[in-house]
């Protein structure tokens, strides 16, 4: 699997010209946080996501990303938005610390199952107790093309919706039930799936979660 120093040199390369569409449901956030809530919007990109925090009147909100040109440029497009430059293996917050954590689009950029372990345990130490875990991300999809590039990697992997896209960054896409085993910690509170365009313009099949750290 890649690790995370030559993740970040593709995200570092294509930071100019990706564009993300998760949609926020600020409604899931609103009915169990109050507008002083600390968030942290881990893998925040260009910013997109803090916007519409903000937009949706939550004042505490944290940038996070490992790639040194997507703060860049979020800085131009959220300057009102704190941020912070991780290695992009672990959360660099104390434990307990905030109310909630977004990982918009950020588990496929994470292929490894050990590291999106990881990644999820590490949420619910940040996490204060009761505070809200939001994932958007996608799904295994049955068409042909994504059947055969699953196909095409999964011996190379060891895993069955990992795959290598044409620009040299490999992703994957996730089972309903590999969600339910990452996430079997947090008590569940929402969970929606939808079609959503990725950042090279293709629809799949996504979902969003909404969970509570017990």
């Amino acid at each position: 699997m890649q690790d995370a120093a030559s993740q970040v040199q593709y995200w570092n390369r294509v930071a100019p010209e990706k564009s993300f569409s998760h949609p926020l449901r600020a409604d899931w956030l609103t009915e169990y946080l109050s507008a002083d809530a600390r968030i942290l919007d881990v893998g925040c990109g260009y910013g997109r996501t803090l916007t519409q925090l903000s937009q949706a009147g939550f004042s505490r909100c944290v940038g996070l990303d490992f790639s040194a040109a997507m703060l860049e440029r979020c800085r131009r497009e959220a300057p009102e938005a704190a941020l912070i430059r991780n290695d992009g293996d672990s959360l660099p917050l104390q434990s307990e610390s905030v109310d909630a954590i977004l990982l918009f689009a950020v588990l496929t950029c994470i292929p490894d199952s050990i590291n999106q372990k990881a990644l999820i345990d590490d949420a619910r130490r940040v996490l204060r107790p009761g505070g809200l875990l939001y994932i958007s991300d996608v799904l295994i999809n049955t068409d042909e093309r994504n059947r055969k590039r699953y196909a095409e990697h999964a011996d190379k992997y060891g895993c069955y919706g990992v795959f290598e896209l044409p620009e040299g960054v490999v992703v994957r896409h996730h089972s309903e039930d590999w969600i339910a085993e990452i996430t079997r910690a947090y008590v569940r509170l929402k969970y929606e799936p939808f079609t959503v365009t990725t950042m090279n313009g293709n629809t799949s099949a996504a979902f969003q979660y909404l969970g509570r750290n017990a």
